[in-house]
């Protein structure tokens, strides 16, 4: 339907709700302070049923009043003009809200309960402000949902179905506008326009569902409405501070407002025959069953990222669960790199941008970006904040793009006060207003999956932590060992050249000395290898082609090695391969120990594979600064020998681990491999399973500098 078609059809119907005349000369004469008694009581007698009403909520036992009452006139001195007025405009609204209770799915109870109140907020809030027509906002604040009502009556058939299908205000409004291309807002507006209100009263009923940051700007009366339905809403006064921005009352003050409203609809309800316990409990079951059904839904999720063993499992799980529990399919997530102080990109591998995402970085000191702003506040941002889109990052702006999404909302990801990263949401209005409506569920959400992130790491760290340590502590005790050993090597060596010389050429000593000369070198070679083991020997850094490095040592080993032990040699390499700026003879010997180690341990022949490749997810774009950080490379020695066991596998990188059998291994080949890649900022780890075979996987930066 056309919105203007709507607008026809309510005007031509016969279900146009009329504003009584006695609520409008009422509130006329509420606001002339030259009103009298008498007249105030001359405008109710005119509508016989309102005095009726009126004449039969006074005598009820909940207003108690010390005498009979038979008159308007003697009710109004016994309770003043406040109280008659507030129960007048009560009950002539009460005929907007009645005509509809024979629609099912429909609460009336419910809705009278929320207007009256937002209503009586309303009025109260401008009272503090000491606007001159509290009243005025009263009826705006009771009304404001008129619209929703003349759509129920002048569509029934089409507001069940909304009824039936939505579940929150927020899908409620959602699906008014899809089926009668407007909503209760623009109709309540509208209906305040055909009654000749205050045009300003009429706009503070039209942009009652805005965003905060858009009434922050607006004129006193929207404010007053926006703030008294914001208060209106259950549970909401640990949500007061959102609101402080949109007014000078002391948030405690409206905390104290809220509560007298509830005190004063409880009164009316009663005067009015409202069992207000039914409407209570029917909105806190509501409530409470949605809050289940989340709760149901988010720790089924928590369970999943409890399993997760690595980041890229949690983050999955994480998306799962946004796409479960809020409706939101697509997140990307910036996670926080503390060495390089930027925010490098993740998503699920099964997003069709995955390998753009993988590509950004977000350096930190771009405070204009909100994903840099919400990992320092660590506090939840998102787009439509923004006075004016210009006024977004590039980075912001590329990435709502990406997400193919009106906007952005930000959550970060941290624990114990500490930021791992941001969530990047792809969003629209009315999904910032439901997520904002679930705000403590979306923090718990994130903070979990911060603890998640947080604890992979810690456990990565710490035992690469020990490990280090321990290679220290070997490093640092064979310096010792080296340093003991090399003087009386030294002495014994210069003592047998000094023994030989004094002996002739051919005494059969001399055949003693030599062996025991060489002997001696033995030792010392061994303690080369020590050395190489505690200080490797890195000369500078400079461009590798390591595809060619690779090429050319398999060529000279397959000749010396590999094709005598009947091994066949491999090698698939990355055209793509950029050149590494790297130690070229350090990486020369961690190739060759690897290819001899792997080739020691095949006796009855096999097969060793290499390859190497650039990972293109690991070069980074700084996009708003347009800068690009290098990425890493990756080279793969493997081969189908007999493998390595798991005792052995643990401890593989240490010192006098040995694969081989026999005296002649030391079990220093791995600890050297492993201590020149640490010094080439690398890393390297071994897949193996018994009679499958093993794996050493190095990855180095494709830019890099010799460690301090």
């Amino acid at each position: 339907m056309v919105q203007k078609n709507i607008f026809e059809k309510i005007k031509q119907s016969n279900n146009l709700p009329q504003l009584p005349q006695v609520m409008l000369k009422l509130i006329k004469a509420c606001n002339s302070e030259k009103t009298s008694i008498d007249e105030l009581t001359g405008i109710i007698s005119t509508d016989p049923s309102l005095t009726s009403r009126l004449l039969q909520i006074i005598g009820s036992p909940y207003i108690n009043l010390p005498k009979a009452v038979n008159s308007i006139k003697t009710a109004v001195v016994y309770l003043g003009l406040d109280t008659i007025r507030n129960i007048a405009i009560s009950t002539s609204a009460m005929r907007f809200f009645n005509f509809s209770k024979a629609v099912p799915g429909f609460d009336t109870g419910r809705f009278w309960y929320h207007s009256y109140k937002c209503g009586v907020i309303a009025r109260k809030v401008a009272e503090e402000n000491d606007f001159s027509n509290p009243d005025e906002f009263f009826l705006a604040g009771l009304l404001h949902d008129i619209g929703r009502l003349v759509l129920l009556q002048n569509f029934p058939d089409d507001y069940k179905a909304i009824l039936k299908t939505s579940s929150n205000e927020d899908q409620t409004m959602a699906a008014e506008m899809e089926m009668f291309d407007t909503d209760t807002p623009q109709v309540s507006a509208w209906l305040f326009s055909q009654w000749n209100l205050n045009p300003l009263i009429s706009d503070a009923v039209l942009f009652i569902n805005e965003s905060i940051e858009q009434i922050e700007g607006a004129l006193s009366h929207v404010k007053v409405v926006f703030i008294s339905n914001f208060l209106a809403r259950q549970e909401v006064l640990e949500k007061i501070p959102d609101i402080a921005c949109l007014t000078d009352i002391p948030q405690a003050r409206l905390e104290q407002i809220s509560i007298e409203a509830e005190e004063e609809v409880a009164d009316m309800a009663k005067s009015l025959g409202i069992n207000l316990d039914e409407i209570q409990d029917t909105i806190y079951e509501d409530s409470l069953t949605s809050e289940i059904k989340d709760l149901s839904l988010f720790y089924g999720t928590l369970q999943n990222l409890l399993q997760a063993r690595d980041i890229d499992s949690v983050l999955d799980v994480a998306q799962n669960g946004f796409k479960i529990i809020f409706n939101i399919s697509r997140v990307f997530y910036f996670l926080l790199d503390e060495k390089r102080n930027i925010l490098t990109g993740f998503c699920t591998s099964n997003d069709k941008s995955h390998k753009i995402i993988k590509t950004i970085a977000l350096p930190l000191s771009n405070t204009s970006s909100l994903l840099v702003k919400c990992v320092k506040q660590q506090k939840v941002q998102n787009s439509f904040n923004e006075k004016a889109p210009r006024k977004l990052a590039i980075s912001d702006t590329q990435i709502i793009r990406l997400l193919e999404a009106e906007g952005l909302y930000c959550v970060p990801i941290y624990s114990s006060k500490k930021a791992s990263g941001v969530m990047a949401l792809g969003v629209d209005k009315t999904k910032i207003k439901s997520l904002d409506n679930s705000k403590g569920l979306v923090r718990l959400f994130s903070k979990q999956t911060g603890v998640c992130i947080q604890s992979i790491r810690f456990h990565n760290e710490y035992a690469d932590n020990i490990h280090e340590k321990k290679m220290e502590a070997y490093s640092t005790l064979t310096d010792k060992v080296i340093h003991e050993i090399n003087n009386p090597i030294a002495i014994i060596k210069n003592y047998i050249e000094t023994l030989s010389l004094k002996l002739p050429d051919k005494h059969p000593a001399q055949d003693e000395l030599s062996v025991i000369g060489e002997e001696m070198n033995r030792v010392a070679g061994l303690l080369d290898k020590l050395r190489s083991f505690s200080r490797p020997k890195i000369d500078g850094f400079e461009p590798v082609d390591i595809n060619k490095l690779c090429q050319s040592i398999l060529e000279i080993l397959k000749k010396s090695i590999l094709l005598p032990k009947h091994i066949e040699a491999v090698i698939t390499i990355d055209p793509e391969m950029p050149k590494v700026k790297t130690d070229q003879d350090g990486l020369k010997q961690v190739f060759i120990n690897l290819v001899k180690n792997a080739a020691e341990a095949m006796d009855k022949g096999g097969k060793i594979s290499v390859s190497t490749r650039f990972l293109s997810g690991s070069a980074k774009i700084m996009i708003d600064e347009k800068k690009r950080i290098p990425g890493s490379i990756e080279i793969i020695v493997a081969d189908n020998g007999p493998g390595i066991s798991e005792k052995i596998k643990e401890t593989l990188f240490e010192p006098y681990t040995t694969t081989k059998i026999g005296a002649a291994n030391s079990g220093l080949g791995l600890s050297i491999v492993h201590s020149i890649i640490k010094e080439l900022n690398g890393k390297i780890i071994c897949e193996t399973k018994p009679g499958k075979g093993s794996r050493f996987i190095i990855t180095l930066p494709v830019s890099s500098s010799k460690r301090k």
